[in-house]
């Protein structure tokens, strides 16, 4: 049984390629692949290293990592890393320097994780992988990732990046990633709408308090949304959306009705029967007795769900703060819109009690098939400041990971990324355990059954109990 050191809460990737996709996704240098953004550096004579002048060995690292184009940093700081990297190798006398090949890739999550997982199994992983901080429990226990505790604790890199940030990569004591990334996933809404609806501009702007504070719920959004609809300002099953695809999003309504995803004493998972059960009856009222939501929304491609949400078709609907990033690159989003743009943390199911949100780190993991992990690791940290990580959170609408990057210039100045700032304090995670692709699986099934009105929220709950007990047995606590 793997403990969870420190405490974390509350989606994983689920489908598989075939293994006849190997020969396709092993290779890390090849060349374009639909859109796959691919950034390369010269390979070392003899593939790995080579000596060059004066004895001194350049040694290749190969990194993969994951994100839209306007996530591109993931890579780029990597590879702007190694000058830096090479210059204090040089200062130390030391006879090697390094250089990077490798990938940013732009194709979706599950296809990115199964070609790690075909390149891990052939032996040709790369030294560095991006990943979300739920994959350190199963890539742990199946031996891909190593610990980076000894290259980690006595850096300055350590103490400068947020606490709970080091909570979300900790298992069994240990330090198995090294965050790059992490953000918000508000609660989204067109002031306009509101407006016409009725609200003064004071009601507008103090709506974010109000959900904070715990004077405006779950409920009261329905029911705002089913106002929405009526007037005719949003189209029928329109005035609520969650997103339309899997992912850990949902958990926030979990969370919302208090339940618990994981007990920090065992580190075994935890299903809260009457929090479950809540937000499944949520969740049936939106989609099949208000009709604010569409019965057919979970499974709604990506661009479709974009479509809508920047034509201001929906109302209200949660998204990432990366979105915003993304909507303006790729869906036309201008800054009028982004002035009209609302965002909030998610309401408590219950009144008087905070909203709330969930934050899902990227990470950066050393695989234990890298031949120079120790230079991994340093290239990782090198990558890993303000300037760096601060260029990337203003581009890609991410939050600051380091202390040092709340004082950047760049970043103190972008409004979104100040106003939301204060969301990571209410934020929760997934869990790091290695049955928790199971769990979600059970979960989103259920969900999906209720909002299709294909079952009864308590039918939904049952089934799901069930299916734990049977999948995980010991390793879930049932409440």
């Amino acid at each position: 049984m793997r403990r969870l050191s420190g405490w974390s809460k509350g989606g994983g990737w689920r489908r598989w390629l075939s293994v006849l996709l190997v020969a396709a996704f092993v290779p890390f240098i090849v060349s374009g692949c639909g859109n796959q953004q691919q950034q390369e550096a010269t390979t070392a004579p003899g593939g790995g290293a080579g000596a060059g002048q004066d004895g001194v060995e350049t040694v290749t690292l190969r990194a993969m990592t994951i994100g839209k184009p306007t996530e591109r940093y993931r890579f780029d700081n990597l590879k702007d890393a190694v000058e830096r990297l090479n210059q204090k190798l040089e200062e130390e006398g030391a006879k090697v320097r390094v250089q990077l090949e490798g990938q940013h890739e732009d194709r979706p999550w599950d296809e990115y994780k199964q070609r790690f997982i075909l390149a891990a199994e052939a032996g040709k992983a790369p030294d560095i992988i991006l990943s979300g901080h739920e994959d350190v429990a199963p890539w742990a226990a199946a031996g891909h990732i190593i610990p980076l505790d000894e290259y980690v604790r006595d850096h300055p890199v350590y103490e400068d990046i947020f606490p709970k940030l080091w909570e979300s990569v900790t298992l069994d004591g240990k330090i198995w990633g090294i965050p790059q990334d992490t953000e918000a996933r508000p609660l989204y809404f067109w002031k306009s709408h509101l407006k016409k609806l009725g609200w003064t501009d004071e009601q507008i702007e103090s709506l974010p308090e109000r959900i904070r504070k715990g004077e405006f719920t779950l409920d009261d959004l329905l029911e705002t949304a089913k106002q929405l609809q009526d007037k005719g300002i949003v189209p029928a099953g329109q005035g609520f959306w969650t997103r339309g695809q899997p992912g850990v999003d949902f958990y926030m309504f979990y969370l919302a009705f208090g339940g618990q995803m994981q007990d920090p004493e065992t580190g075994k998972l935890v299903l809260d029967k009457q929090a479950l059960l809540k937000e499944y009856e949520f969740f049936a009222r939106a989609s099949q007795e208000l009709g604010v939501m569409k019965p057919s929304l979970l499974g709604t491609e990506w661009p479709i769900w974009h479509r809508a949400v920047t034509g201001k078709q929906v109302a209200m609907w949660v998204g990432g703060s990366w979105m915003v990033a993304e909507w303006k690159d790729q869906y036309g989003l201008t800054d009028e819109d982004v002035a009209d743009l609302g965002y909030a943390l998610l309401p408590s199911g219950e009144k008087g009690k905070p909203g709330v949100t969930l934050s899902h780190p990227l990470v950066y993991m050393v695989t234990k098939y890298s031949k120079h992990p120790d230079l991994a690791a340093r290239l990782i940290l090198e990558a890993t400041n303000a300037e760096f990580n601060t260029r990337h959170a203003v581009e890609s609408n991410h939050l600051a990971i380091m202390q040092s990057q709340l004082e950047n210039p760049d970043y103190k100045s972008d409004k979104l990324l100040s106003d939301i700032a204060y969301m990571v304090e209410h934020a929760g995670f997934v869990p790091l355990h290695e049955q928790f692709g199971n769990y979600d699986q059970a979960i989103y099934r259920g969900l999906s059954a209720v909002v299709a009105g294909q079952m009864k929220p308590q039918q939904a709950v049952d089934t799901v109990v069930r299916q734990l007990q049977s999948q995980l047995g010991d390793e879930v606590i049932i409440r």
